[in-house]
């Protein structure tokens, strides 16, 4: 199956919701060997780029990031970092709100939703870690599935820590009220919230579980190991860490599939699922340094309680992480970050 048919065959995915048509569009754009070399990025020695995943379309708080990690390609040093933003880190956002820095890209314009709030994110980034973000790329949970399950045909992930989650949201049946009569759901609802609520309809999850070692993933089982939020002792900061398992497991599948020797049209295929602003001329600009990849070392850096984070509440309740040099101080995370990049 060629990667353009693998693209059709999946355009119809997850409970038979279509792709939307800036996702389609794209099929169409300019012959691959036909760009002019983009010279921002012809003599750049690092990229990085900012990934971003969200629910989309249909879930709540669709643009929220699920997912914040920064990649960082060290050209002259022959190294990759994955860095991690728990997505629970407070902030104070561009609209002179403070909220979780995972609402920075719910901030976009209406008229251009994505990248208006993706260029708020990458702001975000850059004020926590330090680094000029170049690009951003992001996607949402139908994107992912197709992504990993489609175009890649699965990963061989390596589980480093133990995943046992008995509530995972089942895709579909979240305002499924498990036999409970209306009475009774507002009764709960009168009286619970958050995971004390939730947890009353266990209908609404399911069980999963990866003991530590190589597992083989398809589109919906990298999803759940992503997102996941009740199955690790280290809670977010351990999803922080799956998610660095994911991207190392796309890196080595991109050599199996010998991608990185034809950057630019497998550029073309995955930019179906996803969106971002870099485009055909800067990715055929970097090609030959991307093919680099398969020698570079990688490392993983996640910000976390562990370092330079703490565990506080919000003024309205809600659990937040923020810097132990003081909130809106992110001296140390900067230089936490640049100090784990030179190692």
């Amino acid at each position: 199956m060629t990667i353009s048919s693998t693209i059709v065959t999946y355009l119809y995915v997850s409970n038979n919701k279509k792709m939307g048509e800036t996702h389609m569009q794209v099929l169409s754009a300019q012959d691959i060997n036909d760009y002019t070399p983009n010279p921002e990025f012809e003599d750049k020695n690092t990229l990085s780029i900012l990934l971003l995943g969200y629910g989309g379309a249909g879930h709540q708080g669709g643009y929220l990031s699920d997912v914040i990690q920064v990649v960082f390609f060290d050209f002259d040093n022959m190294k990759i970092s994955f860095i991690s933003i728990p997505r629970d880190l407070f902030v104070s956002l561009p609209d002179g709100t403070t909220g979780k820095i995972n609402r920075a890209f719910s901030l976009g314009e209406s008229g251009d939703q994505i990248h208006s709030g993706a260029e708020i994110a990458k702001q975000m980034a850059t004020l926590v870690t330090g680094i000029p973000i170049d690009a951003f790329i992001s996607v949402d949970f139908i994107g992912f599935k197709v992504a990993i399950g489609g175009i890649l045909d699965g990963l061989e992930v390596n589980v480093g820590e133990v995943l046992d989650d008995p509530w995972y949201p089942i895709e579909g049946k979240q305002l499924d009220t498990c036999g409970m009569s209306a009475e009774k759901v507002a009764d709960l609802s009168n009286t619970l919230s958050g995971f004390q609520l939730e947890s009353q309809f266990e209908c609404r999850y399911e069980h999963i579980y990866y003991d530590v070692g190589k597992h083989h993933m398809e589109g919906g089982d990298a999803l759940a190991y992503v997102r996941s939020r009740h199955g690790s002792a280290g809670g977010d900061f351990s999803r922080s860490k799956r998610q660095q398992d994911v991207l190392i497991a796309i890196r080595e599948k991109l050599f199996t599939l010998n991608a990185l020797k034809r950057i630019p049209e497998f550029f073309k295929t995955m930019i179906a699922l996803t969106d971002t602003d870099l485009d055909i001329d800067t990715i055929s600009t970097l090609a030959p340094k991307l093919t680099q990849t398969l020698n570079m070392e990688t490392q993983s850096i996640t910000l976390s309680t562990q370092n330079v984070l703490e565990n506080s509440k919000s003024s309205a309740g809600a659990y937040i992480v923020v810097p132990k040099s003081g909130l809106n101080n992110w001296s140390q995370t900067r230089s936490f970050v640049e100090t784990e990049l030179k190692k």
